[in-house]
């Protein structure tokens, strides 16, 4: 029998019809027409919390086959398909769970089903969210815009005699200055200040008798090379190199314009886009110059592993002065050295001159005892994406004099205060742990006998708090450390052991071997007393050189790790590790983290290699914005217990070189223990052994059917 809105149980009032229609009324909407009245960024908005809602209610998956289309609607702007949904959310009549699940089948299941995850998203979650969604919350509430003292800084710092430097060019100067500029767009604007920059490189050649290392480029129709997005710059000081070359390793100093000084925010969050990739594309920089020119507005900014800051606004149209601390910048970055630009000095190029589009070797010196040892580096191996953050990179390196011993080098930027991962690696190196790779030295990184952190190096003590705190983010979103300052310490490591991800495994018997491996090595270090909390596919590896089977496949990576079992004082319940590959648990801030959501992530990383790898098999359409960085936690950890109880939706998204009958078994059955009521009641040697033994099952049925 219906009952009216105003008789609603307390069953009723969790329901999911009941959240819903709270969710429209507390934004006064009472009718399908006020809704669909709205801006069209205001319905969008309201779809996606409603599918965020329904997700987080489908605890058991029942809507796996509705929730994609759901989502391709949404994002292909087709709302005119969510109006019966709406009409019933809005009715008066109150309905079942059951109710609701049998309309959102009804009314999407006839369109078609869930794409492929987004592969690159497991790796690169980032560049793949529409709107950088994930960039500006990374950004969220560690920029700072008005800084006191920025611009000096610099000037002060790199210029002997800033006013000796610039009476050279006052007649320039003062000619740039009576320009009539009556158009502040960014072409005419372009045009002023590609004039003003090539006459400053000019200068500074004929004065030197030397070609500045910098040249400006503005090609902002051109797409960069090298970019992981497709990026278009307005302009850039950048590495010389060859005219037909546009590339965003050369990118030293990007610039962005915008029309109006009233532009600021979108100008900043395009400049850190680009800031974004060339992080990722140069591997040793600490930290980006770029500037914003809104109108005739400057502001200097500095990006690093904690945030941004931004100078205060200069007009350098509007007094000489002003224009003369302009033209200062752009001398000093047309010419400094790479240290200025935030390159790191202790990376030293070595060998004769390379070509310009072929950067010189280059080497480290680390600190060992009882002598200091140097390594040249062979190639980069691994660049963390993003701007905050520990910024992970690692190299295959070799000792100087010696090919044959290898290294892998690790630099990261660590919390201040967090536990060295050093000094646990050591530890249980010293304990031969097998499957785990070896500890060999660690150290923080000093410069001119300085410790390199963010506050009192990287900014130069620079009173960044006294400026205004940059909102780059209207959009709340979950994070998995707080978006606030985090002093960061510049710390490297070096391990014994070189490997190849796992994902690059040639068979499904060698996959299931390597993730046997890597369980073996995380159930022997829970042993020696720590627990990883970050299995991720980047973080197993393999090394199908060796003959140890103990070294055949490793984990890497303790940053997140903590001492297990915890003291009784400590409730570790905050999320740790990659979102992709959390478990359920953790996602839904249910349980302190333990060894069994760690159990977990070696399942999810299991199932999305056999989906995304390898890439030349992965040919069906995807359709951007589609990986599951871009749910929130508890949304994602409803998809997550669906796909547990139903693994074949995923299992037949494999890949053909993993659709193997045996392997796709084992996929289910370590699904099945993952999703037991009490599996988290489990001992430790119990659930080891037995998914272990599931995949040494899997393993040796393929080798029967082969033979």
């Amino acid at each position: 029998m219906a009952q009216s809105a105003n008789n609603f149980n307390i069953e009723q009032q969790d329901s999911l019809h009941n959240s819903l229609r709270n969710l429209l009324i507390s934004l006064k909407i009472n009718t399908v027409e006020q809704f669909f009245l709205r801006e069209k960024t205001e319905i969008k908005k309201e779809i996606h919390q409603i599918h965020v809602n329904i997700l987080a209610s489908d605890v058991d998956g029942r809507l796996a086959t509705s929730i994609w289309p759901m989502l391709s609607l949404y994002r292909s702007g087709c709302f005119e398909h969510f109006e019966p949904l709406i009409r019933v959310i809005l009715a008066d009549e109150p309905k079942t769970d059951q109710e609701m699940y049998e309309l959102i089948e009804e009314q999407f299941n006839d369109f078609p089903s869930h794409p492929p995850f987004v592969s690159a998203g497991l790796v690169n979650s980032s560049t793949l969210c529409r709107h950088f969604f994930l960039l500006k919350h990374e950004l969220k509430d560690r920029m700072y815009k008005d800084v006191p003292g920025l611009v000096k800084r610099f000037i002060q710092q790199h210029h002997y005699d800033p006013d000796l430097l610039m009476e050279p060019l006052e007649p320039f100067i003062d000619i740039k200055l009576k320009e009539t500029v009556t158009d502040t767009s960014e072409k005419p604007m372009l045009k002023w200040l590609t004039s003003l920059v090539e006459h400053c490189s000019t200068w500074s050649n004929k004065r030197t008798n030397c070609q500045p290392p910098r040249t400006w480029r503005s090609c902002p129709d051109a797409n960069l090379e090298g970019a992981v997005a497709q990026r278009k710059m307005d302009g850039a000081i950048m590495l010389r190199s060859s005219e037909d070359r546009y590339h965003i390793a050369d990118v030293m100093v990007p610039f962005e314009l915008k029309k109006n000084s009233s532009e600021i925010k979108d100008a900043a969050l395009c400049l850190a886009k680009h800031v974004y990739e060339v992080f990722g594309s140069q591997h040793t920089r600490r930290y980006v110059i770029g500037f914003t020119l809104c109108g005739t507005s400057m502001r200097l900014w500095q990006f690093d592993r904690s945030g941004a800051m931004g100078s205060q606004s200069i007009d350098i149209r509007e007094t000489k002065e002003n224009l003369n601390k302009f033209v200062a910048l752009i001398l000093l970055f047309l010419t400094a050295t790479n240290e200025v630009l935030g390159f790191d000095p202790t990376f030293v190029e070595i060998g004769d001159q390379a070509s310009a589009n072929t950067p010189r070797p280059q080497k480290i010196l680390i600190n060992t005892e009882p002598y200091p040892q140097e390594l040249i580096i062979d190639y980069n191996i691994f660049r963390a994406s993003g701007i905050c953050g520990r910024g992970t990179t690692c190299w295959q390196a070799h000792l100087s004099g010696d090919r044959r011993q290898k290294f892998l080098v690790k630099d990261s930027w660590q919390p201040r205060h967090h536990k060295e991962e050093g000094d646990m690696l050591r530890d249980v190196t010293v304990q031969n742990i097998p499957h785990l790779a070896r500890y060999h030295h660690h150290e923080d990184v000093y410069v001119a006998n300085q410790l390199v952190d963010i506050e009192p190096h990287v900014r130069g003590g620079i009173n960044y708090r006294s400026g205004q705190k940059f909102q780059s983010s209207d959009v709340s979103a979950d994070s998995q450390e707080p978006t606030d300052f985090t002093d960061r310490v510049h710390r490297r490591l070096i391990l014994k052991d070189v490997g190849k991800p796992i994902w690059t495994a040639d068979s499904p018997v060698r996959l299931l071997e390597a993730i046997e491996g890597c369980i073996k090595g995380h159930w022997a270090l829970l042993r020696a007393g720590y627990l990883h909390r970050d299995i991720s596919i980047n973080n197993l590896m393999i090394d199908n050189q060796t003959k140890d089977p103990d070294r055949k496949s490793f984990l890497i990576d303790l940053d997140m790790a903590i001492p297990y079992p915890l003291p009784n004082n400590e409730d570790h319940h905050e999320r740790a590790g990659t979102k992709v590959f959390m478990s359920i648990g953790l996602l839904r801030g249910a349980y302190p983290h333990s060894f069994v959501d760690d159990l977990e992530s070696f399942l999810w990383v299991l199932i999305l290699i056999c989906i995304y790898y390898p890439q030349h098999a992965q040919k069906r359409a995807r359709p951007p914005g589609y990986d599951w960085n871009e749910h929130e936690p508890k949304a994602l950890a409803a998809m997550k217990a669906g796909y547990l109880h139903y693994p074949k939706d995923l299992t037949d998204d494999f890949t053909p070189q993993y659709k193997s009958q045996p392997l796709i078994d084992c996929v289910h059955e370590f699904a099945n223990i993952m999703r037991r009521p009490f599996v988290r009641e489990a001992q430790p040697a119990d659930l080891y052994a037995e998914i272990i033994g599931v995949l040494q099952q899997a393993q040796e049925k393929i080798k029967l059917s082969q033979s």
